[in-house]
């Protein structure tokens, strides 16, 4: 099941950032801002429990919708948690009124890029040092 995250979230999200990510991982206080501003989704995905976790951020003043995290825990991976959030985010910004959605993802994350890739992202670009020295980015697109 895929659900709207609140407030009430944040531990269970805390977690999951911490599980799932090393230094490029948002901070509680971070959590709780994109909570409660508006523009920002945040979903979670539950099976007896949270095991993902997207967020996106789309207001009309933006150009295109942006995948700022999609995390599921590792004992899930490869179950199709990941396609599921994404399409759900994907819908929920569309539903909006968003028309394209961005992200970065690290050069060397290659199950997520062959995740966006699959679901029609296209490569535009390289953002240096993105994630940090040495740590690059691609940037990403999806016409929705």
């Amino acid at each position: 099941m895929i659900r709207t995250a609140g407030i009430e979230d944040l531990p269970i999200l805390q977690q999951i950032e911490n599980i799932c990510f090393q230094e490029e991982r948002y901070s509680a206080e971070d959590l709780a801002a994109i909570l409660e501003e508006d523009g920002f989704e945040t979903i979670l995905a539950d099976a007896d429990g949270p095991i993902g976790s997207a967020i996106v951020n789309y207001r009309q003043e933006l150009i295109a919708a942006q995948l700022v995290s999609l995390a599921v825990l590792p004992q899930y991976r490869g179950q199709g948690i990941a396609h599921a959030l994404l399409v759900e985010a994907e819908g929920r910004v569309r539903a909006r009124g968003a028309r394209k959605m961005v992200l970065q993802v690290e050069v060397i994350n290659v199950p997520a890029m062959n995740l966006y890739l699959h679901h029609g992202f296209n490569i535009e670009g390289v953002i240096g040092d993105y994630y940090g020295p040495g740590r690059d980015a691609f940037f990403m697109i999806k016409v929705l």
